[in-house]
């Protein structure tokens, strides 16, 4: 015989998002005037300052160790075209470890300690020379760099702090899939406010935010048809084909069961 668990049951509704670093959380870790400040940023598009970076990666790195954290890592999305990866997506992570060496020890062999450096909470820099394939880039400008989406709140999963990043080139060339949804939103912003203005609707509007829903479609392709289809590979959609028989006009369209071929 077992003795019954004494424990409640787990509701998993109850433990929706907490392992992100949301804005509620934000704002419950930083001083009012930083966080007043970062969310300025995200309407203006001002960079953060240096002691602010501090205050937030201090904040962050605290609340990371909490969640269980170990290791910190930006994860992005590089452009993969011909890569074969299922819909040209896969995503990449530059790992590393939530330790540094101890600086301010006059030791020759500085010893470690836990830490999130501001500037690697921020910023990265990895090799970029085989995005978006390796023949378009020299060897001398192989490097690339990542960004804290400021936008997205950083979260941990399997004890990995992961930051929502950017993937750019050394002189800003987008070599992710984020970077250009990133400034498309800035141009609807910026062009969205022009015509709130001219039309004099709205015109104490600081910022437009563009709203982006799933499809409702969704196609499963047998992986070695996928592979025979050029168009699939290196742009994850259709690009040649026909439409069915009788396109929209069958029932079997929504909510039929996936057949066994």
């Amino acid at each position: 015989m077992f003795a019954p668990s004494s424990r409640a049951p787990t509701d998993e509704l109850e433990q929706l998002s907490a392992a992100v670093f949301s804005d509620e959380v934000m704002k419950s870790r930083l001083s009012s005037r930083v966080y007043a400040r970062f969310k300025e940023a995200l309407t203006t598009g001002e960079p953060t300052s240096e002691d602010d970076m501090k205050a937030i990666a201090e904040a962050i790195f605290k609340w990371a160790r909490e969640q269980g954290a170990v290791a910190f890592a930006h994860w992005f999305f590089p452009m993969r075209g011909g890569s074969g990866a299922y819909g040209s997506m896969a995503g990449a992570c530059k790992m590393d470890t939530l330790i540094d060496l101890d600086w301010s020890s006059s030791e020759a062999t500085k010893p470690f300690k836990a830490t999130l450096p501001y500037e690697r909470l921020f910023f990265g820099e990895t090799d970029g020379s085989s995005f978006p394939n390796g023949g378009l880039r020299a060897t001398h400008t192989a490097a690339a760099f990542t960004t804290w989406d400021r936008s997205s709140p950083c979260f941990v999963l399997d004890k990995v702090l992961r930051i929502p990043c950017a993937f750019i080139t050394h002189l800003g060339a987008c070599i992710d899939e984020k970077t250009p949804l990133l400034r498309s939103n800035d141009a609807l912003n910026r062009e969205g406010l022009r015509l709130l203005k001219n039309i004099k609707i709205g015109t104490d509007a600081k910022a437009i935010h563009s709203f982006l829903g799933w499809e409702q479609e969704f196609f499963v392709i047998k992986a070695d048809l996928y592979r025979k289809r050029p168009d699939l590979l290196n742009c994850g959609r259709t690009l040649v084909g026909r439409l069915p028989a009788r396109n929209q006009q069958g029932e079997l369209n929504y909510f039929a069961p996936p057949p066994t071929e």
